[in-house]
């Protein structure tokens, strides 16, 4: 498994962006356990073994969000890969209702994404937006590189993720010049933290082009996107030049269209039932987390499953677990 990295990997916590590294992350099996974090897993990767691996693939790229450290990232993208790619466990459980099958056949790469987004908590939320479009610009080179040459880029994200990526496209497609592009094929947003009219706004109209399609996960139950996000989104836009939008959260409330936006013919909602109270935290596994939640192993819970299952299903075209509805 391929990990790319925008932050020093030297450093635990609060690192600084850098360019983009590669490394290898293996061997990956069913057996594998991801507490305690497999550090001595982790190998600098070639140009060379990087271009070959990505070359003329459609390269799926999973991108954490705030306030996950180095060890928390790789540990918690690695396991959703591991099931994303057919290397995991959960297939093979059998408490009743466990056992899930998360392999992912509309992509052929699936790839985790480090990204420096963990620096002198709680302040710096506001603060983060320009490490996030430098680690864009990062990407966006990364995208261009000859040493990928990826034909199709697809991405599943969580929270802050989402604004890394449309960062990175926004970049990737408007700056291209005569670079050559991959098609980007699809965006799933989960728990969105970047606000519910992004995709109307200007500043991502190149990203929101250049979509086949997009999937907006979100949850009225979400208090972090609640209460933190308007707050920390109003002090961001006093600071910080071309950051506008709305104070309500994507991942909160879903897309807020226009009614002729372009966005609207390729953009599904997935709002997550009322039933459900989907907590900020409960959308990606979380190897390291010391809660144990019994039949499962890798820091998974049932709602994560079925965020994984939301994942396949947005990247193999099949039936998702939580039902679209019509956006307003």
């Amino acid at each position: 498994m391929l990990v790319l990295s925008f932050r020093d990997m030297t450093t635990p916590r609060c690192s600084a962006v850098t360019t983009a590294a590669t490394y290898w992350l293996q061997p990956i099996a069913p057996a594998t356990v991801w507490n305690p974090a497999p550090g001595g897993l982790l190998k600098l990767a070639t140009w060379d073994e990087t271009k070959a691996q990505l070359q003329n693939k459609h390269v799926c790229f999973l991108v954490h969000g705030f306030n996950v450290d180095r060890d928390g990232g790789y540990t918690g993208l690695g396991a959703l890969a591991q099931e994303m790619t057919g290397d995991g466990i959960l297939p093979g459980l059998v408490a009743p209702g466990v056992a899930a099958d998360l392999k992912t056949a509309g992509v052929d790469v699936i790839v985790p994404v480090l990204w420096s987004g963990d620096w002198y908590l709680p302040i710096n939320y506001p603060f983060l937006l320009p490490d996030i479009r430098a680690t864009a610009d990062h990407f966006a080179d990364f995208i261009w590189s000859s040493a990928t040459q990826m034909a199709q880029v697809s991405f599943v994200t969580h929270s802050m993720g989402a604004r890394v990526v449309m960062e990175t496209v926004q970049r990737a497609v408007a700056n291209a010049g005569s670079k050559v592009v991959p098609a980007f094929d699809t965006a799933l947003f989960t728990a969105g933290a970047i606000p519910d009219d992004c995709l109307d706004l200007p500043d991502f109209a190149a990203a929101v082009g250049s979509f086949r399609q997009i999937g907006v996960v979100s949850s009225m139950s979400d208090t972090v996107l609640s209460g933190d996000f308007p707050s920390g989104n109003a002090v961001e836009q006093a600071l910080w030049a071309n950051d506008h939008g709305s104070d309500r959260a994507l991942g909160r409330y879903g897309p807020a269209l226009k009614p002729g936006s372009a966005a609207r013919a390729k953009t599904t909602w997935y709002p997550v039932p009322r039933t459900t109270f989907q907590r900020h935290n409960e959308y990606l596994p979380c190897p390291l987390d010391p809660n144990v939640r019994p039949g499962y192993p890798n820091g998974w819970d049932a709602k994560r499953v079925a965020i994984g299952q939301m994942a396949k299903a947005a990247l193999d075209g099949t039936a998702p677990p939580i039902p679209a509805s019509p956006i307003p």
